[in-house]
């Protein structure tokens, strides 16, 4: 028998999430996108109200474009890159229902061909956590090329912190990892610590309630966060006022070292 390679993320998982479309095959259909929350996160808007952002704004993996439709509506010139189609296409429409201007537009964030020197800040709301560690050196390498000198980019990723008592669900990252995989890709990084990011909790899904034969598809350690994660929720979920959680998060402030 072969031994289950961990839970890896895929632009075409994340298209079938978008679809409505279970991301395994003999897999649930999706209730919802856990961060689709209908408006930017509480976090970028601090962010932006404290002069956060400035020159071109790049917002990668934007998802449903919410965090870029926000800028966008603060007078900011911003260009919105992700690896699902439909997810930009959603976007597309949510920018127009709004009224503002978003460049939005289908990218491989590890591989930013034909955007070379072109942004000044960019933002990073939950991308990370989601490469391999392949993919974060290639990813950060590349938003090095793709920016001015002297530029920002504020990183957004999960954190093996908690929020009374709530885990990330999957792949928190060390700041150990974090400080490593910048420093060496041209990143100076400025400030590093704790924050939260709101999810939708309508999407959560426990690994108990995934098919025998997809969690047999999933790593150990993978599950055992999963069903963590699971039994805390349960716990506070009587508590919410609503189907919005705050979950644990590491914010990273870095510039580009010329």
């Amino acid at each position: 028998m072969s031994t289950p390679k961990a839970f890896q993320p895929t632009p075409e998982s994340f298209d079938k999430l978008y679809r409505g479309e279970p991301a395994m095959e003999g897999g649930p259909k999706p209730d919802g996108v856990p961060w689709d929350i209908g408006q930017a996160q509480p976090r970028v808007m601090e962010l932006e109200a404290l002069g956060g952002f400035s020159g071109e704004v790049l917002d990668i993996g934007c998802g449903l474009g919410d965090n870029a439709i926000y800028l966008a509506s603060r007078g900011h010139s911003v260009t919105g890159l992700d690896g699902s189609p439909t997810a930009i296409e959603q976007a597309r429409s949510r920018a127009a229902q709004a009224g503002v201007s978003v460049t939005f537009a289908v990218a491989d964030a590890t591989n930013l061909t034909g955007y070379d020197g072109h942004f000044d800040t960019v933002v990073d709301s939950g991308l990370y956590h989601c490469l391999d560690d392949d993919g974060r050196e290639a990813y950060a390498a590349g938003l090095y090329r793709a920016t001015r000198p002297g530029a920002r980019w504020h990183l957004y990723c999960f954190s093996d912190g908690n929020v009374n008592g709530i885990v990330a669900p999957i792949r928190s990252v060390t700041e150990a990892s974090l400080r490593d995989t910048l420093t060496a890709n041209g990143w100076r990084i400025d400030f590093i610590g704790p924050t939260t990011y709101l999810a939708n909790t309508s999407a959560f899904r426990s690994a108990d309630d995934l098919p025998e034969e997809m969690q047999q598809q999933l790593a150990h350690e993978t599950l055992e966060q999963m069903r963590d994660m699971a039994a805390r929720f349960e716990t506070i979920a009587p508590l919410l006022d609503g189907d919005r959680v705050h979950l644990p998060f590491t914010v990273v402030h870095a510039h580009r070292v010329d």
